[in-house]
């Protein structure tokens, strides 16, 4: 990585830190449509549509942004979940357009839940392709 890209990964960090601490906030205060209002995230929990097939493709310029976020909710002392790691990284893409989705599985009668983003009508989760869309599975 190049000297300016150091530093602007080193920009990111705290202002990833500040924005977590407001997503857990909000998240135990508000509705998740209120939180993703807030953060400026689109979020889609009733569309039956499957989830994109296709990767979307990141501006470099927001690599730093990126890579700090996934670094701060992997260290997160409520937990790194998907659901929190998805609004960090919208809050900070929020000029891309990006859209919460959440779907969910049956695996060997377990039951399980994912959030991913959408930018584009294209997915930055490789894995959401193994769960159906909220929508779909609510009927």
């Amino acid at each position: 990585m190049s000297v300016r890209g150091v530093v602007r990964f080193a920009a990111e960090v705290p202002r990833a830190v500040v924005t977590l601490a407001r997503i857990e906030r909000s998240l135990r205060s508000e509705d998740l449509p209120s939180t993703c209002r807030r953060l400026g995230v689109g979020w889609d929990l009733d569309s039956a549509a499957p989830p994109a097939s296709q990767r979307a493709v990141l501006p470099r310029r927001t690599r730093p942004a990126v890579v700090a976020s996934r670094l701060v909710a992997a260290c997160w002392p409520a937990g790194d979940t998907c659901l929190r790691r998805c609004l960090l990284i919208g809050h900070r893409l929020r000029e891309l357009g990006p859209v919460l989705r959440i779907g969910v599985r049956r695996e060997d009668g377990a039951f399980f839940a994912h959030s991913w983003l959408e930018i584009g009508g294209r997915s930055l989760d490789p894995g959401a392709s193994a769960f159906a869309t909220l929508g779909a599975a609510g009927r």
